[in-house]
């Protein structure tokens, strides 16, 4: 199997955590990152892997291990943190296939599936596209393609487009733009760390309107989040409540496991929780959120897709561009995975693809009706 280089080398070593009793899989693993280059080095903890505290470390889950089934490996995924990427892998059996929604949307970075054999040599691929993993290449064992970084536009009038067959999107143009009346989010994978540089650079003095975040991650973290957020950036931001009015040149982040929209009329808008049914296998759903604030912004909502897997985000991108607002989405270059800002892309509604370097200054403008 050949996979394609990472598209974006490390800054310095990562220690990867495998939290595993299998010699087969710890063999393929170590075989596959010495194959790799410098850069990665392998470490094999006990049944509570490490503290999550290691700026540069990553942790490698064997689902079967004894101990860790269920909800205990869900929690060991979430209790690593939002800066340590985690990949979850399974043996190839009815059981282990089902959970990899669960284990995703519990925070893993990737999940794969791995044969059943004592013979290192059958688990070579696998542990290979599990190093392409940690290391941000993109492949989070979905079956989706590693895209090229050159793939990815920096401007609206060439997003990029899913497969070298299909017709690029149609794409969205407008003259001018008004100043927003919010600023809707959605992130997922990476987008911790993308949130905070996002912030940083994108400062809350003389912002005129509310700041709205969906990021899935697990209901005890989305409080932690926003605490980072304030105490990083500058920004107030808080978990949202139910019912609260909206407040201008601040942020609230959905709580995990409740949808956040927009409520009330026009003159009196609130935020909304909700418990409905998850969309996209996610609660909180970016799509929600979208599609809430452009039923009642319209063409003055501007919205932002960040780092993240799977397609959240896709529809409501589409609600706003056809209300009239405005959209940008992170290249695949510096998104740790291009899932949903890919699929953002790919509806033809992004009006721009930039960096996530290039997105706090964009929104500066757009925050004086310029872009």
């Amino acid at each position: 199997m050949t996979v394609a280089a990472p598209s974006r080398p490390l800054a310095s070593d990562l220690e990867v955590d495998l939290l595993s009793q299998s010699l087969t899989l710890r063999t393929a693993l170590r075989r596959a990152i010495n194959a790799a280059g410098s850069g990665l080095s392998l470490s094999v903890t006990g049944a509570h892997g490490g503290d999550g505290s290691a700026r540069n470390r990553a942790m490698v889950v064997d689902a079967d291990m004894p101990g860790l089934t269920g909800v205990a490996l869900f929690e060991h995924i979430a209790s690593a943190g939002a800066e340590m990427p985690v990949v979850v892998v399974a043996s190839d059996t009815p059981r282990g296939r089902g959970l990899q929604k669960q284990a995703l949307r519990a925070g893993a970075t990737a999940f794969f599936v791995m044969p059943q054999s004592f013979q290192p040599r059958d688990l070579k691929d696998m542990a290979t596209r599990v190093v392409v993993a940690l290391r941000g290449g993109g492949d989070t064992g979905l079956g989706e393609t590693p895209r090229s970084p050159s793939a990815a536009s920096t401007s609206s009038t060439s997003p990029s487009h899913q497969s070298s067959g299909a017709q690029p999107p149609k794409t969205h143009r407008r003259p001018s733009f008004v100043k927003p009346q919010a600023l809707v989010v959605g992130s997922s994978t990476g987008g911790p760390q993308a949130l905070l540089s996002l912030f940083k650079d994108f400062k809350p003095h003389n912002i005129t309107f509310p700041v709205l975040i969906v990021q899935h991650m697990p209901a005890a973290f989305t409080s932690i989040l926003a605490e980072h957020i304030t105490r990083a950036t500058g920004w107030r931001a808080l978990e949202a409540t139910d019912g609260e009015p909206l407040t201008p040149g601040e942020i609230r982040i959905a709580p995990g496991g409740k949808h956040l929209l927009v409520a009330g009329s026009k003159n009196q808008l609130k935020l909304g929780l909700s418990e409905d049914p998850p969309v996209n296998f996610c609660r909180p759903a970016a799509d929600v959120l979208f599609m809430s604030a452009a039923a009642l912004f319209r063409g003055s909502v501007l919205g932002v897709v960040l780092t993240g897997m799977g397609q959240d985000g896709a529809n409501g991108v589409r609600a706003i561009k056809d209300a009239g607002g405005y959209v940008i989405a992170q290249d695949q270059e510096s998104s740790v995975v291009w899932g949903m800002p890919g699929a953002a892309v790919a509806t033809g509604a992004v009006d721009q693809v930039l960096p996530l370097q290039e997105i706090g200054s964009a929104l500066s403008r757009a925050a004086t009706g310029v872009l």
